[in-house]
């Protein structure tokens, strides 16, 4: 089971993001297209069509005839064979996509809103959230979290290193519902374990499938937030080999850790905790973890490294995860691609000190008094 505190949140991302037609054609300008070769669909009104493009698939204009499922067609007007191509090729993005989309809604026994990016899967059965001081409604809103997600995938890839795609054994899975009943029904399909808030399947079938209405999740700052720390886990756990470390002894903290850096990156804060028991990590120091760990340092109250490189997820407390996130974010700061040669070798079951050992030259006491200086001559005080 997840937790879901209710803090002030920073705001990240305000509205959906357009298509971007392509360079227009030098010459005479068409009239109908303005050169750039194609038009929106007719069956579908305006701003619906100008969110389409980036997307593999989107199931507001899939059964269309007219636009083949893509929300534009080929301008009648002037010839643009770059414009037909794309047009082609974005035909073909979705014929591919579609079959493991349908299958979501066999599996729920009904046609599910959803969508696919160049790397994610999302099912959104939200009706409307306010993003910002506007209100967005479903489709707009299954836009706005594909590309949140790509954005999520971009620094993921770049902080670790340059991860090649072909690490990861599949798109993650994520599953927003409104009703707790869809959840708990979905939860159970599609993860193998039925919740009321957060599951994640972990390994080379990633997913995550919650609920996000207002019993859980209070705003779409927190949503984001939260989404990006799970999807966070699923990313780290299907890289090859695929498997997640947080349910050995030695693995969590590199798996919370790197989870609670990308929501600090992101948000400034971290505040999604994995656990199932223990409520008593709720709001930890208003998810401040930097000058939180800081002034742990300072005064020297810290837990041991050795305990917490020997941690399970759910047994990590709340200074155990502060920590574990400043361990990740020292290890990156000195080389995201050998912290993820750490994730490898850690998947494979490595002992986090051989590992620690292997990639960075260094054994835990030698770390812990590198991490205490550097912490304490590079985070805040406040």
């Amino acid at each position: 089971m997840l937790n879901f505190p209710f803090v002030p949140l920073l705001l990240v991302g305000i509205g959906a993001v357009a298509v971007q037609d392509p360079e227009p054609r030098s010459g005479p300008k068409c009239r109908s297209c303005k050169s750039v070769g194609w038009v929106a669909c007719t069956e579908h009104k305006a701003d619906v069509c100008a969110l389409e493009g980036e997307v593999f698939y989107c199931s507001f204009v899939a059964g269309c005839e007219t636009c083949a499922g893509i929300g534009h067609v080929d301008c009648e007007k002037c010839e643009n064979e770059a414009a037909q191509e794309e047009l082609e090729q974005r035909r073909a993005r979705r014929a591919v996509a579609e079959p493991k989309l349908l299958e979501f809604d066999a599996a729920m026994e009904r046609p599910l809103r959803k969508g696919e990016s160049e790397h994610f899967r999302l099912v959104w059965e939200l009706d409307s959230l306010k993003v910002g001081r506007k209100r967005l409604d479903d489709h707009a809103l299954l836009h706005l979290y594909l590309d949140r997600l790509e954005e999520l995938y971009r620094v993921y890839v770049e902080t670790l290193g340059g991860v090649h795609p072909r690490e990861f054994s599949d798109k993650p899975s994520i599953f927003v519902w409104y009703l707790p009943q869809d959840q708990r029904d979905a939860s159970l399909r599609f993860c193998s374990t039925s919740g009321q808030t957060g599951v994640k399947l972990m390994g080379p079938n990633p997913r995550f499938s919650m609920c996000a209405n207002k019993q859980y999740i209070n705003s779409d700052e927190q949503l984001h937030r939260y989404m990006f720390h799970n999807v966070t886990h699923l990313m780290f756990a299907s890289q090859k080999p695929s498997y997640w470390i947080g349910q050995l002894k030695g693995g969590a903290w590199a798996d919370e850790g790197l989870a609670h850096w990308m929501e600090v990156h992101f948000f400034g804060i971290a505040d999604t905790y994995c656990y199932q028991e223990q409520n008593t990590k709720v709001g930890f120091k208003g998810g401040k973890y930097r000058p939180a760990v800081r002034k742990m340092v300072a005064m020297d109250k810290l837990p041991p490294v050795a305990d917490v490189m020997r941690r399970v997820t759910n047994t990590l407390t709340a200074e155990e995860n502060a920590v574990a996130y400043s361990y990740v974010d020292y290890l990156i700061s000195l080389s995201g691609e050998k912290f993820n040669n750490i994730g490898r070798k850690l998947r494979r079951k490595m002992e986090p000190r051989k590992a620690l050992s292997e990639v960075f030259g260094m054994n835990p006491l030698k770390f812990e008094e590198q991490w205490k200086a550097w912490v304490l001559a590079t985070y805040p005080s406040r």
